[in-house]
C-alpha cells in the first residue's frame, strides 16, 4: 500500500485515516492483508471526493486500471497526480482482495485541514525548480549550489529554505537576500526563487547622534530635549526643542534650534552641517552663589544664541575629522552689562568601528575635540577647551558590557556652557552636580563600567571635576538600572561619603550612552 503524505504532518495523517474508515468501511473490513503485485484489478474508484473534479485524462487512467495487473508503483503515481491537481487534498490508495482472487482499488481522498497560524500553505507543493537571481552561478560556492539543488524535487520545507537564505546572506554579505515563490509548470508544483540585490554603499560620514531625552532626576527635577530627524540617507533637517534641561551643562535652559546636515557633499568623504539655536537660561541658587565667589569665571547670561557651521572629511569608514567655528552671543543677566561674544574655532577627530561574529559584537567609539576662543573671530572670551571621550561595548546574546571614559581641560576664560560637569543621568550616577561643582570645573576625569543582562543593569562610576590649583576629590558611585527600549531608570548610591542616600533617574532616551 502507498500513503502519500507530507512528512511529519500528523494532522493530515489523522484526517486521512478517519476518511479511510468513513469513506470505505467495506474495504476496511474486507481487506485480508497486503495485495501482491500482479493481482488482477476488478475495479478502481475514487471515494471521499467527486471524481468529476479531476481532469478527464486522470479519470480515464483510473478507470482503465480495471482488468490490468496491480502495480503498486503505478497506483502511487496516480495518487500523487490527484494531489498535484488538487493541492488542498491528500490522497491514499487501498487495494482489497476479493474471495475470487481479484482486487478492488480505492483512491481515498480527504481535504486537508485549514492551516494554523504557524503552518505554511506552500508546504503542500513540490519544488519544481530553485533559482538564485542577482549573481552569476560562478559566484556561488559548490556547497551553496549543492544545497540549492537539494531543495528541488521535495515538498517545500520553509525551515530548509530559510536556512539556505541565511547561508546566502552570510557568504555574500554585500547583498540583501529575499525569497519568493512562483507557480510551476504543473499543478501542485512551484518555483522557489532567491533574489539578491547589491547593498547600497554606506556613507563614510555619520550624522550627529540624536539627543532626545525626557528626564526626571530626583535632585534636579524634570527636563527634556527633543531633536527630530527629517530627511533621507544623505540629507537631514533636525528641529530641536528644549525645556528646563540641565543634563549636559551647568545652566538649565529652554528654547529651540535647527540643524542641517549632509553626509555626502559630492563624495562620501565630504560632509557639512549648520546649526542654529536660541536658549533662554535659568540658574540654580548654588550656581549663582558659586559664581559670586569666583570672579575669574565670566558672568552668567540671560540667554545664548549660537551658530555653528562645520565641514567634515572621512579618511576611511571608521576615521573622520570635523572643523569649523562656533559663534555664540550671550545676553547678560544684568541689563547694565554689555552683550558678550564667545567665538571659537572648533575641530575634532572621531573613530567609530563595529565588528560582529559568532563570538559577539564589538563597538569602539572614540573622539578628541578642541574649542579655541580667539580674538581673530572677534571673541570677547579667549580660551582653549579640549575633551577626549571613549566607549567600548561588547554584546553577546542577552549579555552586554559597556566601558566608557572621558578626560578634559580648560585654559583661559571660557563661557560657563563650556565648563565641565559630572553628576547627572549619565555620569557619576548617585551624585548631584550642584553638590559636586555648582559652577562646573576646568578639569575633568571620569570612567564607568556597566553590565547588562537583558534589561537589568549594574554599574560603577568613578570621576572627578575640579578647578586647576584646587584640591581634587575623586567620587565613586554604584547602582542598578532597568532598560526597556528607549525607557530607562537607574538608582545610584554615592559610596565615598558619610551621607547614605539614593539618587533616582528615569526617562526616555533615544540614543543611550555618552554625550558626544
Amino acid at each position: 500500500m502507498g500513503l502519500l503524505l507530507a512528512p511529519g504532518d500528523a494532522m493530515r495523517t489523522l484526517t486521512l485515516l478517519f476518511t479511510l474508515i468513513a469513506a470505505a468501511p467495506q474495504a476496511a473490513m474486507d481487506q485480508r492483508g497486503v495485495v501482491p503485485d500482479g493481482t488482477v484489478i476488478s475495479s478502481a474508484q475514487v471515494t471521499g471526493f467527486d471524481s468529476d473534479r479531476l481532469s478527464p485524462g486522470l479519470r480515464l487512467n483510473i478507470h482503465d486500471l480495471a482488468g490490468t495487473p496491480l502495480k503498486q508503483e503505478r497506483l502511487d503515481e496516480l495518487a500523487a497526480r490527484i494531489e498535484e491537481e488538487r493541492p488542498r487534498y491528500v490522497a491514499a490508495v487501498r487495494a482489497v482482495l476479493d474471495p475470487d482472487g481479484q482486487a478492488r482499488v480505492f483512491f481515498v481522498v480527504a481535504r486537508q485541514p485549514d492551516p494554523g497560524p504557524d503552518e505554511n500553505v506552500n508546504a503542500r507543493y513540490v519544488v519544481e525548480h530553485a533559482d538564485v537571481n542577482g549573481v552569476l552561478a560562478a559566484d556561488l560556492s559548490d556547497g551553496l549550489r549543492g544545497d540549492l539543488q537539494a531543495l528541488v524535487g521535495k515538498r517545500l520545507d520553509s525551515g530548509d529554505a530559510e536556512r539556505f537564505q541565511e547561508r546566502l546572506a552570510r557568504e555574500l554579505p554585500g547583498y540583501d537576500v529575499s525569497r519568493r515563490i512562483q507557480k510551476g509548470t504543473e499543478v501542485g508544483r512551484i518555483r522557489l526563487v532567491f533574489d539578491l540585490h547589491k547593498k547600497a554603499v554606506p556613507n563614510w560620514l555619520r550624522f550627529q547622534p540624536l539627543r532626545s531625552n525626557l528626564l526626571y532626576h530626583s535632585d534636579q527635577g524634570w527636563g527634556g530635549f527633543w531633536d527630530v530627524n527629517l530627511g533621507d540617507p544623505t540629507i537631514r533637517f533636525t528641529p530641536m526643542f528644549a525645556f528646563d534641561y540641565s543634563d549636559d551643562h551647568v545652566e538649565e535652559y529652554s528654547g529651540y534650534g535647527l540643524r542641517f546636515e549632509t553626509n555626502k557633499l559630492g563624495t562620501r568623504r565630504f560632509g557639512a552641517s549648520f546649526e542654529w539655536s536660541w536658549f533662554d537660561t535659568d540658574w540654580r541658587g548654588a550656581s549663582l552663589e558659586g559664581l559670586a565667589l569666583n570672579p575669574g569665571i565670566p558672568a552668567p547670561y540671560d540667554n545664548r544664541m549660537t551658530i555653528t557651521p562645520l565641514l567634515k572629511f572621512a579618511f576611511s569608514p571608521d576615521l573622520s575629522i570635523t572643523g569649523g567655528v562656533s559663534i555664540s552671543e550671550l545676553e547678560p543677566l544684568e541689563p547694565a552689562l554689555d552683550t558678550r561674544m564667545a567665538n571659537a574655532v572648533v575641530g575634532s577627530i572621531a573613530y567609530d568601528r563595529q565588528s560582529a561574529g559568532d563570538a559577539g559584537k564589538h563597538t569602539v567609539d572614540a573622539s578628541f575635540g578642541v574649542h579655541a576662543g580667539t580674538r581673530d573671530l572677534q571673541s570677547d572670551l579667549t580660551y582653549t577647551r579640549y575633551l577626549g571621550q571613549g566607549l567600548y561595548r561588547y554584546d553577546l546574546g542577552r549579555h552586554h558590557l559597556i566601558a566608557s571614559g572621558l578626560a578634559g581641560g580648560l585654559t583661559g576664560q571660557a563661557p560657563i556652557f563650556e565648563r565641565f560637569t559630572l553628576g547627572d543621568s549619565v555620569t557619576l550616577r548617585g551624585w548631584d552636580k550642584y553638590d559636586i561643582a555648582p559652577v562646573g570645573g576646568d578639569r575633568v576625569v571620569y570612567s564607568s563600567i556597566e553590565y547588562r543582562y537583558t534589561g537589568l543593569a549594574l554599574f560603577v562610576d568613578v570621576g572627578s571635576v575640579w578647578d586647576a590649583n584646587t584640591e581634587r576629590q575623586v567620587r565613586v558611585s554604584a547602582g542598578f538600572g532597568f532598560h526597556a527600549g528607549p525607557a530607562y531608570l537607574a538608582v545610584g548610591f554615592p559610596l565615598n561619603t558619610d551621607a547614605l542616600r539614593a539618587v533616582f533617574t528615569m526617562g526616555l532616551r533615544i540614543t543611550p550612552g555618552l554625550r558626544w
